[in-house]
């Protein structure tokens, strides 16, 4: 069964898919960056970021079954985060919806490691309320770091590897009139992977 991908000439009733993605992860991003705000003189925070999370989960282009799967897990991860360092591993559920909803294929769910390993060492390290920021922000690095894993998996698995376009010698004809398109697509040129 192959998995949908988003055309990149696809038009939607509103906005292009590549806004709908910047929309949408700026949404999801600002969702949890707001309820980790909240403390007990901000309470309008625990308000304003769960929603707005909800709505960057429902904006982000894709199957529609696959976005509302994931909206209790994501939204319960990121309330989750508001316990401290002691709960960085809600980055890894995170993480895990994203790839669902990107339609990552399984050979890129590996790079959810990395935040699981990433919590248990943050959870040693740090021990004070003060020191949560540095849990949220090693957090938050190892998840981007793992999210760019997943999409170099998976175009790994894909077989779209990237390499360097041939470089026409002195005498021969230019080496874009050699090679197949098929085989010089970069991983790059494709919207979906980003």
């Amino acid at each position: 069964m192959t998995p949908w991908t988003v055309p990149p000439t696809r038009l939607y009733r509103w906005g292009s898919s590549r806004a709908r993605y910047f929309a949408g992860l700026t949404l999801v991003a600002l969702g949890v960056a707001a309820t980790n705000f909240t403390s007990t003189y901000s309470l309008l925070f625990v308000l304003i970021g769960p929603s707005l999370h909800v709505i960057g989960w429902l904006v982000l282009p894709g199957a529609l079954w696959r976005r509302l799967l994931v909206l209790i897990p994501a939204l319960l991860a990121g309330l989750i985060l508001l316990g401290g360092a002691d709960f960085t591993g809600a980055f890894a559920v995170l993480l895990a919806c994203w790839l669902f909803v990107r339609h990552r294929p399984l050979l890129s769910y590996p790079a959810l490691l990395a935040p699981i390993a990433v919590s248990f060492i943050l959870k040693d390290a740090l021990s004070s309320y003060d020191q949560n920021w540095i849990g949220y922000l090693a957090g938050t690095v190892t998840a981007v770091a793992s999210a760019w894993l997943a999409w170099w998996l998976h175009g790994w698995a894909a077989g779209r590897r990237p390499r360097r376009a041939p470089r026409p010698r002195a005498g021969q004809p230019d080496a874009a009139d050699q090679t197949d398109t098929a085989e010089a697509a970069d991983i790059s040129a494709d919207p979906q992977q980003i």
